[in-house]
């Protein structure tokens, strides 16, 4: 494959959203990479190109197995004589008829534009237009090969190469020359030929002068429990927050040896900008067994990609991330910024980032996770959480009356409800059978692992028998909401046998009710209806 057509996938950077200055290190090391020789690399990995690198990504090689690389992007764009370079690539292409390396940056500028700033840096230069809109510099074109007898001396080169990137607006200036021409590289021992430096070695991560950028930013990426007193303090600058406490539907609360998960989300009423970050949520996790509380996580949620999070944090912090969202790992501990900080993707329902903390055991030996009320304060927003859910969610469960009474108990949880009167689907279309009347939450509920978005209830006739059919609507299918009951009551269903309590829980787990329903959507009960008697109407139970 020809140096041009790799071009063709290389990678882009991420684009960045504010521009650094100028400055003459930046300028140097852009005038020593446009002589194409691999002495560039030691001025690379020097403090000299302290460029901002943020994100350490692998090369897109799918156009042919014998091209690897890497791609670099920058948290902001460095200025070089007017030229915004926002990203950093390498490639070297092995198995072809000329193995050659290519390396170079991404510029936010036309490819006319490049050529023509190029072309005022080298007195004398010219571009010449090649197939695909790619403009061609070749170099010292008159040279003799360096010793390397595998490369006839028609097919050494040593050139630049500006093609576009992923938008007209963009471009990508590389050098690329034959192995041949880039005799000073070092040998790889596994393969005994001669490589590029690892991404990692170039453009270190370099300590940014030692003034705090944010006080909660600083504290959370240090990922220590000391967070939370930070938190507390400076919980003046939150706006209202809504707080709910869920459970994970994969909880065997029956099981002591079992990994328990708990959580809590704290929802703002409006975001918050902490050191360049849009937050929305913050969550917190612990993990209990036998009892004990043995590991903990929390995040921020905020409204930014993972790759503006990563760009942002990496402007402070001077931290590399990897193309997963973990620290580059030269940085671990050359930076303020745990190793214990990740990055995720999440749709909210646009692409947002969540950014966590989970410390290993040794750093959280003795702590307790506050709840959220003790670190934000009275939570106002919307319902209050279920107080005891699993007495609500036990007696459904088992099908029992007092599951009444403890619905009326917890009405303030379920908002300001609303009645239809028409049909409603449990879950989708055509999944269930109508339902008379169903009662629709204000806001998901969350009790005991399930999901709840309303409430339902109709007379069936079962075989000639009036019956009532009452219970919750979830979001859920009916396999995960059948597995959460499961977990939930340390019980299985066998086929011809009903439930069973499984071997692990056999003294303090109990079984279901035999009329207990799962559907598409739908967790409740079907039981007799005595002759005469009126259901307990929707209204009386969630009314106030």
């Amino acid at each position: 494959m020809s140096a041009l057509a790799a071009l063709f996938v290389l990678s882009s950077a991420i684009p960045a959203a504010s521009s650094q200055a100028s400055s003459a290190s930046a300028k140097q090391v852009f005038g020593a990479f446009l002589a194409c020789k691999a002495d560039i690399f030691s001025l690379l990995g020097s403090d000299r190109a302290d460029f901002g690198a943020a994100v350490i990504g692998p090369y897109d090689w799918s156009i042919s197995d014998g091209v690897t690389g890497q791609t670099i992007a920058f948290a902001a764009p460095v200025d070089v004589g007017g030229l915004p370079l926002t990203g950093y690539v390498q490639f070297e292409a092995v198995g072809i008829a000329v193995p050659h390396f290519a390396w170079g940056f991404e510029v936010e500028r036309r490819v006319s534009d490049v050529a023509k700033a190029i072309e005022g840096m080298l007195p004398g230069a010219r571009f010449v237009a090649q197939d695909g809109g790619a403009l061609e510099l070749k170099l010292d074109a008159q040279s003799v090969p360096q010793g390397d007898a595998s490369v006839a001396p028609e097919d050494s080169y040593r050139k630049i190469v500006v093609h576009q990137a992923n938008s007209p607006l963009r471009s990508l200036v590389m050098c690329d020359a034959s192995k041949d021409r880039m005799a000073e590289l070092a040998i790889d021992e596994e393969t005994g030929r001669r490589r590029l430096p690892a991404a990692e070695d170039l453009f270190p991560s370099v300590r940014r002068p030692a003034v705090k950028t944010n006080h909660i930013l600083d504290a959370f990426v240090a990922c220590k429990p000391s967070f939370f007193e930070v938190l507390k303090a400076e919980r003046r600058i939150f706006p209202r927050v809504r707080i709910e406490p869920w459970e994970s539907p994969d909880n065997a609360p029956h099981i002591p040896e079992a990994e328990n998960t708990y959580n809590e989300t704290v929802t703002f009423e409006h975001p918050v900008e902490i050191g360049g970050l849009r937050i929305v949520r913050f969550l917190q996790r612990k993990t209990v067994q036998s009892g004990e509380p043995t590991r903990f996580a929390w995040a921020f949620q905020v409204a930014q990609t993972p790759d503006g999070v990563a760009r942002a944090i990496s402007a402070q912090y001077g931290v590399r991330f990897t193309d997963y969202w973990s620290l580059v790992d030269k940085d671990v501990g050359a930076t303020p910024v745990s190793q214990h900080l990740t990055l995720r993707s999440y749709f909210d329902p646009d692409e947002q980032a969540t950014v966590t903390c989970a410390p290993d055991e040794a750093e959280t030996r003795d702590f307790r996770l506050p709840e959220g009320a003790e670190t934000f304060g009275w939570a106002p927003l919307g319902p209050p959480p279920v107080s005891r859910g699993n007495r609500l969610i036990n007696a459904l469960l088992q099908c029992r009356l007092d599951f009444f009474e403890a619905l009326g108990e917890e009405r303030n949880a379920f908002g300001k409800v609303a009645f239809k009167e028409a049909a409603g689907p449990y879950r989708r279309d055509g999944d269930a059978a109508r339902a008379p009347m169903r009662v629709a939450f204000e806001k998901p509920v969350y009790a005991s692992g399930f999901m709840l978005t309303g409430y339902i209830q109709r007379r069936v006739n079962v075989a000639g028998e009036m019956k009532l059919r009452w219970g919750f609507q979830s979001p859920l299918n009916m396999s995960r909401i059948e597995s959460t009951a499961e977990g939930r009551t340390g019980s299985v269903r066998v086929a011809g046998k009903g439930w069973l309590l499984d071997l692990e829980t056999d003294e303090t787990g109990y079984t279901p009710s035999p009329d207990l329903e799962f559907d598409e959507g739908f967790l409740g009960c079907t039981t007799p209806l005595a002759s005469g008697m009126e259901p307990p109407k929707s209204g009386d139970l969630f009314l106030k």
